[in-house]
């Protein structure tokens, strides 16, 4: 790439190569500015006059909330009176530097080569100015002013060495202002719609392949799109939601918004507030690809959600589940930076085969979000009319990993749907309540009866469900028909065991 400025003499404190690749990543992809202006905090710190312009724009650009792509980089520089200096001789210089970004890698390891050069190139002027001091000095008149510059010499010497000075090192590692920490208020809590997270938290919510996950959570958007109070929480300011899907078709989606009452006259609040990616093709795993997860995160960039949805995240990773570095990989590349930004995630799994055990895969798969939840369902009435086919079913949603402790750790839910017989189910008859606490002490009491005669009948410790039925069949001892229930009363008896 040629351009009219003339170049510096090549020598080891200047990349042009890192220039350019900053400079095109951050027009191909706006969400790494703020990570490359962390290292590299001044335009300044380019040696090519132009970049430093460009890379002014880029910078105010962001701060303000626009994008940074080459179109708006040069309207920005029009504006300016620069655009023409800048380019001059190569009208396609922006263009050909954002081709540059696309093959660039880590982009924050090339920010801190430009960093580097101009520490060193920083540091090498304050040496030379010293230099110049001492000469313009007479020993005799001012031995301390020659010891001050000696020891400024030393210290540039040792910038030289480390390549970062210590007030570098202060911006960029800043120290707790423990006066600030203990007078802050920190009783208000940033709940998002319905208080099972808050704002800027990742969460898992784990459930089997028929519970519902996918259906709760539509409501639970469509409840906080709208500003409508969400499991028993107040009303709370709409948000915005981006939702990557590789398990739902379209269909699904539209069927079950209608169902849970949205029509076409919603379809500017949608429109507006759920950007929905239906089987999005990142370019790899989002786990194991630098380049899936910067598409990724441009689309979180560019939509600005306050809440990321995967659905379902066993479908976006690559290598196994029970591979902790599966899941500290998409920690590093996905969930930090959103957390970072302050942008909530949820990400939908299902149970192992085994549901005493949890999600599928690796306990680092609750170790990277601040809470998981698991969505059981235990007990399911259906009723029949002449047309209409209701079915109610009983929910539990458990807190089973906690990072905060804070808010509740269990809700009952009872979700209510309505369809018609062997058809569709019907516009706006289908929702998620809160169970009434009596509803819920009642189903633990019945749970706990199951317990206490399995107790008095001497059943053996350490039964699994299938092995508990089996005792139970040849005992005679009566247990719950339903799956999620009897998984209750394993998980019941098993404490009431080590007791």
């Amino acid at each position: 790439m040629t351009n009219h400025e003339q170049d510096p003499p090549q020598d080891p404190l200047w990349d042009l190569d890192a220039e350019e690749a900053i400079l095109g990543t951050c027009m191909t992809t706006p969400y790494i500015v703020q990570h490359v202006r962390a290292v590299l905090p001044e335009p300044r710190a380019f040696l090519r006059g132009h970049h430093q312009t460009i890379y002014a724009a880029i910078l105010d650009l962001d701060q303000n909330g626009h994008p940074t792509d080459p179109v708006a980089v040069k309207d920005y520089l029009q504006r300016a009176g620069t655009f023409h200096k800048v380019i001059e001789g190569n009208p396609a210089y922006l263009h050909d530097l954002m081709t540059r970004g696309i093959y660039a890698g880590d982009i924050t390891h090339h920010a801190g080569i430009v960093a580097r050069h101009w520490r060193n190139r920083e540091s090498i002027a304050r040496l030379q100015r010293a230099i110049r001091e001492i000469h313009g000095q007479d020993p005799d008149d001012s031995p301390d002013r020659l010891r001050d510059l000696g020891e400024h010499l030393i210290k540039t010497a040792d910038d030289l060495t480390t390549g970062t000075p210590g007030n570098q090192l202060a911006e960029r590692f800043p120290r707790v202002d423990w006066l600030d920490a203990l007078t802050a208020d920190y009783s208000d809590i940033d709940w998002l719609p319905g208080r099972w997270l808050e704002r800027g938290q990742q969460v898992a919510l784990v459930g089997d392949g028929k519970v519902g996950k996918s259906l709760f959570v539509l409501d639970w958007i469509w409840r906080a799109i709208t500003g409508r109070p969400a499991l028993g929480d107040i009303r709370r300011e709409p948000i915005r939601v981006l939702y990557f899907d590789r398990e739902n078709s379209q269909r699904d989606i539209a069927t079950r918004l209608g169902a849970l009452g949205a029509t076409a006259d919603d379809f500017e609040v949608l429109q507006d507030r759920v950007d929905y990616r239906l089987f999005p093709p990142f370019s790899g795993a989002l786990n194991a690809s630098d380049t899936a997860a910067r598409e990724m995160l441009a689309i979180v960039a560019d939509t600005r959600p306050d809440v990321v949805v995967l659905d379902t995240v066993s479908r976006f990773i690559a290598g196994k589940e029970n591979d902790s570095d599966t899941w500290l990989d998409l920690y590093r590349r996905i969930h930090e930076p959103l957390k970072g930004q302050g942008i909530a995630s949820i990400r939908l799994d299902h149970f192992g085969k085994d549901m005493e055990k949890g999600s599928r895969g690796s306990s680092a798969k609750t170790q990277d979000v601040d809470h998981v939840w698991e969505l059981t369902a235990y007990d399911e009435m259906r009723t029949y009319s002449e047309n209409v086919e209701a079915v109610t079913t009983r929910l539990k949603m458990l807190r089973t990993h906690t990072r905060t402790g804070l808010g509740d750790d269990v809700f009952h839910l009872t979700r209510r749907g309505e369809k018609e017989r062997g058809g569709a189910w019907l516009a706006g008859r289908t929702r998620h309540e809160l169970t009434d606490a009596t509803e819920a002490d009642a189903h633990r009491l019945k749970i706990q009866t199951f317990v206490d005669e399995l107790m008095m009948r001497g059943v053996p410790a350490g039964l699994g469900r299938d092995a508990l039925r089996v005792w139970a069949k040849q005992n005679n001892v009566p247990l719950p028909g339903k799956t999620a229930a009897l998984q209750e009363v394993v998980t019941a008896l098993k404490v009431a065991q080590k007791s």
